[in-house]
């Protein structure tokens, strides 16, 4: 298992605006710049990413059929930590709540940028094992159902060393957290593209799409 740390502190500040403004007239552009760079330093401060990935002989007894072409699987998780979630929540209880909705936007935005830097971490060891790479498979985006991220959390030992669990509905305890997997097979080319929106059910309303 592989573990990083060291991400570097981005922000798509357009995604995040973009994100914000698709909620109506709950928030003016004004009030959207003027929150995010009040929270930069908060949202800085908060985050504590986390990535672990580990790269395994596919266990075919388990494999669904977007996974049975390859002969390896790439099982990963990126989370923010819990105090992100708490920080928003204690905005939202004191009334706060526009605060708490601009910083959960930041946080979304940055969690997918740091799934992007785990990638190029993913990336270079599967080069060194000439594994070429699937495009990222998301549990809950139509090719795998919700509940296997359960079987991604118990691949990485996620409880005891993340802290992090899934719900009875299947979603991961920490808000701000992503488990999902790759394929990884010497006949593949070594892709270096993360993420392909024009494949994801979701693309029509979501609002991190690059597309």
């Amino acid at each position: 298992m592989e573990v990083v740390l060291d991400f570097d502190f981005k922000l798509n500040k357009s995604q995040v605006f973009r994100t914000l403004k698709s909620y109506g007239e709950l928030l003016e552009e004004n009030e959207i710049e003027g929150l995010y760079n009040l929270l930069l330093p908060t949202v800085y401060e908060t985050a504590e990413p986390v990535g672990i990935f580990s790269i395994e002989k596919n266990d075919s007894h388990l494999s669904f059929n977007v996974m049975k072409n390859y002969s390896h699987m790439v099982y990963c998780i990126i989370t923010l930590g819990d105090n992100c979630s708490k920080k928003i929540s204690e905005f939202f209880s004191y009334g706060n709540m526009k605060r708490g909705m601009v910083m959960d936007a930041m946080l979304t935005s940055y969690l997918f940028e740091t799934s992007s830097q785990l990638f190029t971490h993913i990336y270079k060891k599967s080069k060194e094992l000439n594994l070429g790479l699937s495009c990222r498979i998301s549990p809950g985006d139509g090719e795998l159902p919700l509940e296997y991220q359960k079987n991604i959390l118990e691949k990485l030992d996620a409880k005891n060393f993340l802290n992090l669990t899934v719900t009875e509905g299947y979603m991961l305890s920490s808000d701000h957290s992503m488990a999902y997997i790759y394929g990884a097979d010497e006949n593949l080319p070594l892709n270096k593209k993360d993420h392909d929106c024009s494949r994801c059910p979701n693309r029509d309303i979501c609002n991190m799409k690059t597309i």
